[in-house]
């Protein structure tokens, strides 16, 4: 018998992706936008090796990543990339200190549409303290839509306890809502007399 097929964790994924292993540690911070509430250093100072080596591979494409601490229930970002803050088109202010749900733009998917469901992996995974992969339907701040393939990545500290969640965006196309059009609008479903007029009986 061959050996069992391993199961890629969101961790393996996004290590396949990401650029040569480079363990020493950026020389400055430039690439953290400066209204961040916790300097990168301290968190830096708080994680074990092994997920400092792995945040130094994530910044160096100088990508969207942000932060927030894992007991906080309410997920506020206290730390983000330059890009995450400028590609996603909001003011200043209004992303970090606050949930990153409000990518979401206060949509709300009904009857098992998309992001109800990956919003479930999502709680899922914060209460199991696990590494998780979504895709959501986000907006940025003009209102037009993206697909979010969002890593949230578990930090710990050297004795294994979580401390911070690392969350990785990757745009990509938007995920097919069926209330939704290609614009993030609501899809017209008919007129009224159409949605009610009656079937024409069989001869």
């Amino acid at each position: 018998m061959g050996e069992p097929i391993k199961k890629w964790t969101p961790r393996d994924i996004l290590n396949a992706e990401l650029p040569p292993h480079y363990p020493a540690c950026p020389s400055d911070w430039s690439d953290v936008h400066p209204d961040s509430i916790t300097p990168l250093s301290e968190v830096y100072e708080n994680i074990c090796d092994d997920d400092v080596a792995l945040f130094n591979q994530i910044r160096r494409p100088k990508g969207a990543w942000l932060i927030s601490v894992s007991s906080d229930l309410m997920h506020k970002i206290i730390t983000a990339s330059n890009k995450f803050v400028t590609d996603m088109g909001y003011n200043d202010g209004e992303l970090i200190g606050h949930n990153c749900k409000k990518l979401q733009n206060g949509v709300m998917q009904e009857d098992g549409e998309w992001n109800s469901i990956e919003n479930k992996k999502l709680t899922d995974a914060f209460k199991t303290s696990s590494d998780v992969n979504v895709r959501l339907l986000n907006f940025k701040g003009d209102g037009r839509p993206f697909g979010n393939s969002l890593t949230i990545l578990v930090l710990r500290d050297k004795d294994g306890s979580p401390l911070y969640h690392l969350g990785v965006i990757k745009v990509v196309a938007p995920p097919v809502s069926p209330s939704l059009s290609s614009d993030g609008n609501k899809r017209s479903t008919g007129s009224s007399e159409e949605s009610t007029a009656k079937k024409p009986k069989k001869k």
